[in-house]
């Protein structure tokens, strides 16, 4: 599968860095910055014991480029830089017509001290997803893999027998939404699939504000944390 990652930052090379490993096909993009993507993903890769063959599998574009690329698109956009992010994919003619585009976004703003904080007002209104789907109607929009920190997505972090972290999908397409547990299912996570409607993607990303309100509250700041689903046995 070709797969095109929008701002690799710390979400989309952790995922790219897994599903490299399955034999897809990735093109990593950064609007600021470009320069230094390849020795990060490689810090990363290596750390993570990629081979030296399977780094030299990954690829390089622009956003445009990694757009236009993928039959699957991620976005993983820094969301303060949503804005310079879209404007330039608008200029390029990027619609992404018929493509799966998956946001892996949160309202996080960041303020002058580097302190991260949810745009309250934003999700009161709408959701990083819908936003999308509205500067891209003809994108086959789903939400996904915006409630783990990005270092939880190595599966080798479960490893030690904890349960493994579940991600939860929404998304308008009945027939599309197989392709986009496979990946996740391939990366070693168990997909839990939350609905077709789009506005549900505010639940979603409000559950970042749960997951941050209990690594204050409950695990002294530290964020390394994520929530799972459990099912009661039938009797």
């Amino acid at each position: 599968m070709k797969i095109g990652i929008i701002n690799a930052g710390n979400i989309g090379l952790n995922l790219a860095v897994g599903w490299i490993r399955h034999g897809h096909d990735i093109m990593l993009s950064k609007d600021t910055h470009p320069e230094e993507l390849r020795e990060r993903t490689r810090a990363l890769a290596l750390g993570r014991g990629l081979s030296e063959t399977e780094l030299s599998r990954f690829r390089y574009g622009s956003l445009t480029d990694a757009a236009q690329f993928g039959d699957i698109v991620v976005m993983a956009v820094y969301f303060p830089r949503l804005e310079p992010v879209l404007e330039e994919l608008h200029k390029d003619g990027v619609t992404f017509s018929g493509k799966i585009v998956i946001d892996t976004m949160n309202p996080l703003n960041v303020d002058a001290s580097f302190n991260h904080f949810h745009d309250l007002k934003f999700m009161e209104q709408t959701s990083v997803t819908e936003r999308l789907q509205l500067e891209f109607p003809e994108a086959i929009l789903f939400k996904a893999f915006n409630n783990v920190p990005a270092g939880l997505l190595d599966i080798k972090k479960w490893s030690d027998g904890s349960y493994p972290s579940i991600i939860f999908i929404g998304g308008k397409s009945v027939e599309d939404a197989a392709q986009v547990r496979t990946l996740i299912e391939t990366s070693g996570f168990k997909p839990q699939f939350a609905g077709h409607d789009l506005s549900d993607s505010r639940i979603l990303e409000k559950l970042g504000i749960l997951v941050h309100r209990l690594a204050d509250n409950e695990y002294g700041g530290d964020t390394g944390i994520a929530i799972g689903v459990v099912k009661s046995s039938s009797e």
